[in-house]
């Protein structure tokens, strides 16, 4: 159904593209990516998104990439939802994760 919607649409909104995503259609996804000028940062969570389950991006990375678009704007559509997914991602793999670091210790004037 969604590689139908795909091929009659080929500029699918963000959250259909995330839909892909989410039954695991990573080459629909990524084809329908294809279509969508680099430029257009309102699919920045999905190419996020994409290239955490094809693995060509670590959690580390996708934090780091989320946390500038949070930066930007708190309610970016999308993006908590995902960082928190890779934030667990992190954890559950033994990966360094921005959100389980603790701070390092105040330093004191000599």
């Amino acid at each position: 159904m969604l590689r139908f919607w795909l091929m009659s649409d080929p500029k699918l909104v963000p959250e259909a593209i995330d839909g892909l995503l989410d039954a695991e259609d990573l080459e629909g996804a990524r084809a329908a990516l294809l279509a969508v000028p680099g430029t257009d940062e309102s699919y920045a969570v999905v190419r996020i998104k994409l290239a955490l389950c094809d693995g060509s991006m670590p959690s580390g990375a996708a934090m780091q990439a989320l946390i500038q678009l949070m930066r930007r704007n708190a309610d970016w559509p999308g993006a908590k939802a995902l960082y928190q997914l890779a934030s667990t991602n992190a954890f559950e793999t033994r990966q360094s994760s921005v959100s389980h670091s603790h701070p390092p210790p105040p330093v004191g004037r000599k």
